[in-house]
């Protein structure tokens, strides 16, 4: 079963629809920003998922409430994963943590089991390109870096539903391996719960199309666009933040560009870089370096690189 709040297409111009022929030109630009971090936009799909979710439990006779009406009858678990990561997160993980209280508060009132986040850990980060990969070439990404999933014994102990979160579905080769790998281990159920799910018939020729979506409103350099993102003060950085504030084709920018960053935001960039890269990946070097000295300058952190604590 898969529940998803909007279905895009896109017409003969390249526009992005849904199934009513309606333009979701700023549906995609809202996404487009959530993708790259924007708090306020990952809210947004986090609170219409909890919505979609939570109108198919209410129904009495629905799929999804059947699920949570045996997983109770048998005292069994409803747990969510969500796509690994290795310290920093991506907009979906965030997306669900917003979600999922929402969702086991409806669960609770219902006196239904509520929901555990099972969060799955990454080794390596995720290919910069992926969205732009083929179906082949994603899967064999994914034997490289894709999440670790949970072992026989997780399944074994009690029943577990299982309840994939992402924040879209493309061609599906991630949740589709999470799918087979669960019900291969003995899970009593799969779900795949996403903000968007794009036409198969436009993605399974076109798995670019996931780029294009990304790009509606971030194209890759430090507009105003990208400056609504990092300024806001709920801002949490993900890894395509991380990577588009420090890719060396924007380092000619880089030190105006910070100067309208709160100083608090760009120490998060600092933290969360270290905590996933290594000083030694000389593609962001010389942008760290950037960074680096404008903390130390800002008294943000010692001349060491250490934090002030």
């Amino acid at each position: 079963m898969k529940i998803s709040s909007y279905f895009l297409t896109i017409d003969k111009n390249s526009n992005f629809i849904d199934k009513n022929d309606t333009n979701k030109t700023l549906l995609a630009e809202q996404y487009s920003l959530a993708k790259y971090g924007s708090y306020k936009d990952i809210e947004y799909f986090a609170k219409n998922i909890a919505k979609t979710v939570i109108s198919e439990i209410i129904k009495p006779n629905s799929e999804l409430r059947n699920i949570f009406e045996v997983a109770k009858a048998n005292n069994e678990y409803v747990v969510l994963m969500t796509p690994g990561f290795r310290n920093v997160k991506a907009s979906a993980n965030i997306m669900f943590e917003i979600a999922l209280p929402l969702i086991n508060i409806q669960l609770s009132l219902l006196k239904l089991p509520v929901i555990a986040n099972v969060k799955l850990p990454r080794l390596a980060s995720p290919s910069e390109n992926y969205a732009s990969l083929s179906e082949e070439e994603r899967k064999a990404m994914g034997e490289i870096t894709d999440h670790i999933l949970p072992d026989t014994n997780f399944y074994q102990a009690k029943g577990v539903h299982i309840l994939y979160g992402d924040d879209i579905l493309i061609t599906g080769s991630s949740s589709d391996k999470a799918r087979n790998d669960a019900l291969s281990k003995g899970a009593k159920s799969f779900t795949s719960i996403y903000a968007i799910i794009m036409d198969k018939n436009i993605s399974k020729n076109n798995p670019a199309i996931e780029e294009k979506l990304n790009r509606s409103a971030i194209i890759g350099i430090l507009d105003n666009r990208a400056k609504e993102i990092f300024t806001q003060k709920d801002f949490i950085p993900v890894l395509r933040s991380l990577r588009l504030l420090l890719n060396k084709d924007n380092l000619s920018n880089l030190e105006d560009f910070i100067n309208f960053i709160p100083i608090n935001n760009i120490l998060k960039i600092y933290i969360a870089y270290l905590n996933n890269e290594s000083l030694e990946n000389h593609k962001y070097k010389s942008s760290i370096e950037i960074i680096t000295n404008y903390l130390i300058v800002n008294k943000q952190i010692h001349r060491d690189g250490n934090l002030l604590i």
